[in-house]
């Protein structure tokens, strides 16, 4: 009892260490293979990677040095915490599987997608070149005002919002869902498009490419617009996208998301 006490003894200072080396051990396994997406966005994995480094090196040095206290409180949190990875990391599905009784678990059916194809530098429509860009990146050209990026022919791909005031003015929304940390922070991101003249309107909710050039709104007319049933949607008020063609394209689900902001080209589109 006595060997077993003085093992217990002498484990219980290490904890903290090894705790900080097991969690810098997840965060790095999240970066390099893990479902980094289902935590934060895969843009800041760099950040992510840098913190497991620096965590390691803390957690090898506690578990040399151990502090001459241990916590029992701190050594509980440790263990929920640990206990927490495992059910998101799986836990979950797994439990879930095994209960014949669960009403929410669904087999996933969808196949895996297909590698995504390089985007091209330049995208031609009508015998014009248009640039490749995402609604978010194109967002931020328009918010900056005038200026040489801001004359440029682009390419934007996204749904379609219709509604009676719009189409009275030949409008509609085109917009696309921005991940700003995490898909719960999900926002709507668009502008309103002028229809080429003589076109239809797309049909509401569909998936479209349009090709056009930016509009500046004198700042006397500029409105903002909400789209409705979204939390939390963000509509250029500083110009409107006049289009010149219009593709109606099926949806590959990947494409519906926007991870990434580029400042110049190539743009993430």
């Amino acid at each position: 009892m006595n060997v077993v006490s003085r093992a217990l003894s002498s484990l219980a200072p290490r904890l903290d260490g090894a705790a900080m080396f097991a969690l810098a051990g997840f965060m790095g396994w999240l970066t390099v293979g893990g479902n980094y997406w289902m935590y934060l966005n895969p843009k800041f994995k760099p950040v992510t990677l840098s913190a497991a480094c620096i965590l390691a090196i803390l957690g090898a040095y506690a578990a040399v040095r151990p502090v001459s206290r241990p916590s029992l409180g701190r050594g509980l949190c440790y263990l929920a915490l640990l206990a927490l990875i495992s059910l998101t990391e799986g836990g979950f599905s797994i439990a879930s599987q095994n209960l014949d009784s669960d009403p929410f678990y669904v087999a996933p059916t969808l196949p895996t997608p297909p590698p995504a194809k390089p985007t091209p530098a330049r995208m031609t429509a009508g015998g014009k070149d248009y640039i490749p860009i995402n609604a978010g990146e194109l967002y931020d050209i328009a918010a900056k005002g005038s200026s040489e990026p801001f004359a440029r022919p682009y390419v934007m791909r996204g749904f379609v919002h219709r509604a009676p005031t719009l189409d009275a003015q030949n409008e509609f929304v085109l917009y696309r869902l921005a991940i700003w940390c995490c898909f719960a922070d999900a926002t709507a991101v668009g502008f309103k498009v002028k229809l080429p003249a003589g076109s239809p309107p797309p049909a509401d909710k569909s998936w479209l490419v349009a090709y056009g050039h930016l509009t500046e709104i004198p700042p006397e007319q500029r409105q903002e617009y909400t789209m409705p049933d979204m939390a939390f949607s963000s509509v250029a008020q500083a110009a409107i996208f006049t289009a010149d063609h219009l593709e109606a394209l099926p949806l590959v689900p990947e494409q519906a998301f926007m991870f990434e902001w580029r400042q110049g080209e190539p743009y993430a589109y």
